[in-house]
């Protein structure tokens, strides 16, 4: 039986999925769409190393069968590569939260890139530097990224 703490920290970890969700579907003009944050991504490797036993492959799974319907790209794709991403980090998240910020987000252009790249083998796009725009816009937000979800998970007690 899961207990009322659980179902209230459960409950923060689905809304800031929601919400960088509602981020990624912002319209932005067409000359700077390809620097969109990947906010759904970070959203899941802050959760995942924060909380492994809480947020893991088959949630990212699910979120990404979300963004597939949500975004009308292949089914499965983001699925996909949300549920690598979120395997690696599950699988370094200790080694992962020892690392200062600025390491962390390197970490997180390569998973972001990682996405980016799997995307891009599915679909006709090819490869230019557009593919690293998001990456490298991820990685410069991380820092802000980490201490916004930080300071939700300890102000409303998400464990």
């Amino acid at each position: 039986m899961v207990n009322n703490k659980q179902q209230q920290g459960s409950i923060f970890i689905v809304i800031s999925i929601i919400i960088a969700i509602i981020l990624m579907l912002v319209p932005l003009p067409e000359s700077i769409r390809f620097i969109r944050p990947e906010w759904v991504v970070m959203t899941l490797i802050y959760w995942a190393m924060a909380l492994p036993k809480r947020v893991g492959v088959g949630f990212a799974w699910c979120t990404g069968l979300i963004m597939d319907v949500i975004l009308g790209g292949q089914l499965g794709v983001l699925a996909f590569s949300y549920a690598l991403v979120v395997y690696f980090v599950l699988r370094f998240h200790l080694q992962l939260r020892q690392y200062p910020l600025w390491q962390q987000a390197l970490s997180i252009m390569a998973l972001v890139f990682l996405v980016n790249v799997i995307s891009m083998l599915v679909s006709s796009r090819t490869f230019d530097f557009t593919l690293w725009l998001p990456a490298v816009i991820s990685t410069v937000l991380w820092p802000i990224m980490y201490m916004l979800l930080r300071s939700v998970r300890r102000n409303f007690h998400v464990n």
